[in-house]
């Protein structure tokens, strides 16, 4: 099977790039990003490292290829070209397209060939001399470095090779050296106000010139963001040890009255923000109620009077700091000026700060940017005892003052502003403004030592990703952490405990237990350390793309909106401000294809205005590093507006009134959290779950259990199967077989007869949807745990938000939740939610989509019940892992033999594994009886993929059809063939456009719209868009230029069919699929069979398997056989269909008729 891309096709794409003037200059300069890209792919296929973007790889591979210096200037200029909007001129894409070839041939071991010779330069561009560069901020990669000096080649025009760092500086008190404990050749850096020597250094060595650097602030692999708060939360009274910030990742999430009345506080000073009137406390406390109903019913002990009173002191001091920011004084006709506007004042801005490696959420500031507020409702002891903190002299709490400090930082680094411009302040809203209201002022020392923390941070991140979680799994203990070296009353009696709490379990466990703690812990922290910082650019996502990728390149991935204007401004509620936009999207680009969906959580900020009434401009390329961010979650997305409902509303709508906004994906390092939570918590369940999961115990079977009625003849077995077993069972629910609609139902009411309380889980809120309408179409009640903008509008009622209109009383309320037997949620939600089990107790959880939920997702929900049944298909797509497979791997024989033997895999594969290496068949059952596919397209994945399932047809009245029911004459030979047969392939050639991305093929459009005007023909007055044809694709590209093909047929019906890419489709059904395989080269084969595994011998493409078996009636595919060939799945898959006379080469006359 071929999947490398050759020096030639590479060689190909840079003679075409530079000779073909057809080819537009923003496509020129995406296939040159393509190109470096692929040729960086290659170079590091079999290298065991991970690099977060363009830059870091080109680097690496000039080196290790000994590429010479003026080349490696040369190649990494034509990247800086490659990701600019900017027309690239005739001179520089001449010498560009010299510096790929240079490139392809060392990279990849080859000869540039002649055609290419005769057309490129054939010596480097003059250098120009040295040039002033930006000293504020200096991006580099390490190339060597000493206890004294680290040499690094810069990311920015320069014609120098290398800068020398100098780590120590007396003048300011500098010393740097810490870092080279961190660092390796390839380490990126960020170097912070920099002054750079006006003359390199002498001599000059090989023909390099060397500038000295004297960085004031270094910061390590820039692109890992930690959030402040987080970095914050670490300084406590014992030290600040980086392994502080997994201790409190381990810790369960806190649900108590002070962390209630810390949310109510902050609701306080939002709506008092937003509130026009008179404030009234009793309406927050009822808002606040509704928003958190979850957690003040599950609060263990909850005192309600004392919380009223301190909800009110809470509220009056906030009002009175508000009124002396603002100078309002109440029952006076003096008017008074203040340095603070507060129609400027916006609530929970979000800031990206990659110079710092940082990012945050302040509580409140004013658009301006001369006020900034973090408030904290809890006790500051330094108040109370009105006794400063003798380090710095202040009453503010050590990890407050370092959180505003960063903030400081943000403002300084992301808006030029210095520390004399904004008034930042903390707000103890526990004590009125005279003691609680604070100015923090700048302090060099402290701030310096944060920012040393958040690097030691990420290099200890690193180096766990890197080593593994049992290499510092030691250094878990009291001992280690204590770094101050506390001790007294206070530390022993409170703050010990609190760390023995986390670390005595992680040393208690057993051989097993701490290998598998181990072997999970490294696999989420790599997959955490790939979703920063990215694996390949071009392959996977990172939150780092922000700033990293190209605008070209969001476009083309849909991961970007651009040029939006707000139209409408909404409040949902009186007191939320206004938090519903609706923005206009204007044309995208005739490929744009916007990659969001309802529910998405998004930054909306921005661009191409004055900069805080300055007199320069904002660039009008959107920059997320440069603007205040809004989060917020996507309500509704139609093709010419989009609606954006605002984590935090804003109390002045004029804020929203002029200006240019862009849409991009929001950042969240909630997911690793979880997990993390969730592993420590199951190495905390009692010992017999553990050993359950763990196959150290035996699943239990109770044969007395029969079930109270039959409910289907085929299922009942499998029914009684699950009653008996007492811990887990594992349903194999294959496509088509009915797993929710049915299976999943009967067990619902099986449980109910026996008045069981039941968690319903799936993954994605979509699946949740599914079971919800399968619940309200059987009227069976129950209760959801979720978002309103995640759940379709249908189920809201469900809500447990929406339920307080009927139960308005805590007590009511806790009720209604303890007497309801059905809970109702994603599995994300009830993690995050977790304290719902120290309110309810659950018989039996129900998790549906088992096998695309990752273990680390799932092992700390099913420790809480009873008994679990997992449904799911391994054989259709897992869940999304962005390491390499061979990363993720499992080597360790001990962990094997429990079915671990890939961390990727989930714990439904793992145990179905197990349960057919101990020849158990009491707690699996396989659903055989499919009611979608006919039996013509069945035959294929049946051979090829569910050989152990033997899956049978229903059959269904579709299924016993002998013919397809297709009516209209035939138009020719195309119309015979969709007439007569059911699995089609039709070969498209190999005809690739040079102005045309690798990832669309123009024939293969040209294909797919004229079968489906031949189906909207065949189908006439029955044609129905959301049930008779789906189009499914490998990639989003192709969907646009289907879509522009579609447009041409002038068919309405057809603009509303479904076009996506497998991955979007799994789940979902047609009567007819057609597939366009789209690709050109062999290279591409990797990405088409990308989620592939053995099974006894046998290949099973779960692409593949997932794309044929969304087809009721008919399967039909379109590629090209010379390169699918490359593949031996696909090749039987083409040899099938001309077996079945099924096979087809394309000719144009089909697509004349009309």
């Amino acid at each position: 099977m071929r999947e490398a891309i050759t020096a030639e096709e590479l060689f190909h794409k840079v003679y075409n790039m530079l000779t073909d003037e057809t080819i537009s200059p923003d496509m020129r300069n995406k296939q040159m990003h393509d190109i470096l890209v692929l040729v960086c792919h290659e170079g590091i296929r079999n290298t065991n490292q991970a690099f977060g973007n363009l830059f870091s790889q080109v680097d690496f591979l000039c080196k290790f290829h000994h590429i010479s210096i003026a080349d490696k200037i040369s190649i990494q200029t034509a990247r800086r070209h490659s990701n600019s909007l900017d027309t690239i001129s005739k001179e520089d894409l001449l010498y560009d397209t010299r510096a790929l070839s240079i490139f392809i041939s060392a990279v990849l071991n080859e000869d540039i060939p002649g055609y290419l010779t005769s057309v490129i330069p054939h010596h480097n561009l003059q250098q120009k001399k040295h040039t002033a560069i930006n000293r504020r901020y200096m991006r580099c990669c390490v190339n060597q470095w000493n206890d004294k000096t680290v040499t690094v080649s810069i990311d920015q025009d320069s014609s120098e090779e290398e800068y020398l760092i100098l780590l120590h500086n007396d003048d300011y008190t500098i010393d740097h050296s810490y870092i080279t404990k961190f660092i390796h050749e390839g380490t990126q850096l960020n170097l912070l106000d920099c002054t750079v020597s006006e003359h390199p250094l002498e001599p000059v060595h090989n023909g390099k010139r060397i500038y000295q650097v004297y960085p004031r602030f270094i910061i390590l692999e820039p692109d890992f963001l930690i959030d402040i708060s987080t970095i914050a939360a670490c300084f406590t009274d014992y030290g600040h040890h980086p392994l502080l910030y997994l201790l409190n990742q381990m810790s369960p999430k806190a649900n108590t009255q002070a962390t209630l009345l810390g949310n109510f506080a902050g609701s306080v000073l939002d709506d008092i923000i937003n509130c026009k009137n008179d404030y009234q406390v009793n309406d927050t406390i009822r808002n606040n109620f509704k928003e958190k109903a979850l957690e003040y019913c599950t609060c263990p002990e909850f005192n309600a009077v004392k919380f009223y009173n301190d909800a009110n002191i809470q509220a009056n001091n906030l009002q009175q700091a508000v009124n002396t920011l603002f100078n309002i004084i109440s029952g006076s006709d003096r008017s008074t000026t203040s340095a603070y506007d507060r129609s400027k004042t916006i609530l929970e801005p979000s800031f990206i700060c990659e110079a710092l490696g940082i990012q945050g959420r302040v509580d409140m500031m004013t658009t301006d940017m001369k006020l900034l507020i973090e408030q904290k409702s809890g006790r500051n002891i330094h108040i109370e005892h009105n006794t400063p903190d003798r380090r710095y002299h202040s009453m503010q709490m050590e990890p407050h003052y370092v959180q505003l400090l960063l903030y400081y930082g943000v403002l300084h680094y992301n808006f030029r502003l210095n520390n004399n411009a904004v008034d930042i302040r903390l707000l103890y809203s526990k004590y009125p403004p005279k003691d609680g209201l604070m100015v923090v002022a700048y302090y060099q020392q402290l701030f310096c030592e944060a920012i040393k923390y958040r690097n030691q941070l990420v290099a200890t991140q690193l180096s766990i990703g890197q080593n593994g979680f049992d290499s510092y799994i030691n250094q878990f203990s009291p001992e280690v952490l204590n770094t101050n070296n506390m001790h007294g009353f206070f530390y022993d009696r409170y703050l010990r405990p609190q760390i023995q709490y986390i670390t005595d379990p992680i040393h208690q466990l057993s051989n097993i237990e701490r290998k598998y703690f181990s072997c999970m812990m490294t696999f989420v922290l790599r997959e955490q350390i790939i979703s920063k910082l990215g694996y390949q650019e071009g392959i996977g996502t990172a939150s780092s793309d922000l700033w990293n990728m190209p605008l070209t390149e969001k476009k083309d991935t849909g991961n970007i909106y651009t040029d939006l204007q707000i139209t409408n401004r909404q409040k949902s509620t009186p007191y939320n401000g206004y938090d519903t936009l609706t923005l206009n999207i204007p044309e995208q680009g005739q490929d744009f294809l916007p990659n969001f969906r309802i529910g998405d959580l998004v930054y909306l900020y921005a661009y191409g205005k004055p900069r805080k009434n300055r007199e320069e401009w904002k660039s009008n390329i959107p920059d997320i590093r440069g603007s205040i961010l809004y989060k917020g979650i996507l309500q509704e997305i139609k093709t010419n507006e989009i609606t954006v409902h605002l984590t935090d509303g804003q109390q002045n709508a004029h804020i929203f009134e002029n200006g240019t906004y862009a849409i991009e994906h929001a950042t969240s390092d909630s997911s690793a959290s979880c997990q993390i939570r969730a592993l420590h918590a199951f190495i905390t369940a009692d010992k017999k779950k553990r050993d359950l999961y763990l196959s150290q115990g035996i699943p239990q079977k109770d044969s007395t259990q029969q079930l109270s009625r039959s409910y289907d003849k085929i299922l009942d077995p499998i029914l009684l199967k699950a009653k008996q077993a007492q811990d887990y069972f594992l349903l194999v629910g294959p496509p088509g077989t009915g797993k929710t609609s049915h299976a999943l139902q009967f067990m619902v009411r099986e449980a109910l007869a026996g008045n069981k309380t039941i968690l319903l889980l799936a993954y994605t809120n979509r699946a949740v949807d599914e079971i919800c309408e399968m619940m309200v179409n059987s009227h069976i009640n129950f209760l959801r745990i979720g978002n309103e903008y995640s759940c379709d509008k249908h189920f809201r009622p469900y809500l447990l938000g929406q339920c307080i209109n009927k139960h308005p009383q805590k007590d009511s309320l806790q009720e209604y939740i303890q007497q309801m037997n059905i809970i109702v949620g994603t599995t994300s939600m009830i993690s995050a939610k977790s304290y719902i089990f120290q309110l309810k107790h659950f018989d039996l959880a129900i998790i549906d989509e088992a096998s695309q939920i990752l273990e680390p997702n799932i092992i700390g929900l099913i420790i809480q019940t009873d008994k679990c049944i997992l449904i799911g298909d391994y054989k259709q797509l897992p869940a999304v892992v962005q390491q390499r497979e061979e990363d993720s791997k499992v080597d360790d024989p001990d962990l094997q033999d429990i079915g671990l033997t890939n961390c990727r895999n989930s714990l439904f594969e793992r145990l179905i594994h197990i349960e057919r290496v101990h020849h158990r068949n009491d707690f699996t059952g396989i659903l055989r009886y499919q009611g979608r596919m006919h039996p013509d397209i069945a035959e294929f994945p049946n051979k090829m993929f569910y050989f152990q399932e033997h899956l049978q047809p229903v059959p269904c009245p579709h299924q016993l059809e002998t013919k397809l029911n297709y009516k209209p004459e035939s138009e020719d030979l195309l119309d015979d063939i969709l007439k007569n047969h059911r699995m089609i392939f039709i070969s498209s050639g190999c005809n690739k456009q040079n102005d045309i991305s690798d990832k669309a093929n123009l024939e293969e459009a040209l294909i797919t719209a004229q079968l489906l005007r031949r189906i909207h023909r065949f189908y006439q007055n029955k044609f129905d868009a959301n049930k008779t044809v789906g189009v499914i694709v490998p990639y989003r590209n192709q969907i646009a230029m289907i879509r522009k093909e579609i447009d041409k047929l002038e068919i309405p019906e057809l603009q509303n069919i479904s076009i996506d890419t497998v991955e979007r489709y799994q789940g979902s059904q047609r009567d007819v699929i057609i597939y366009s395989f789209t690709i050109h080269h062999f290279y591409q084969l990797e990405f088409l069979t990308a989620n592939s595994f053995v099974e006894e011998g046998k290949i099973i493409d779960r692409k593949l398997n997932v794309a044929i078996t969304r087809a009721r009636k008919q399967m039909i595919m379109t590629g090209s056989p010379h390169i699918l060939a490359g593949n031996s799945i696909f090749l039987k898959l083409i040899n099938f269909c001309k077996e079945k006379n099924g096979y087809l080469e394309y000719n144009e006359q089909y697509s004349k008729k009309n």
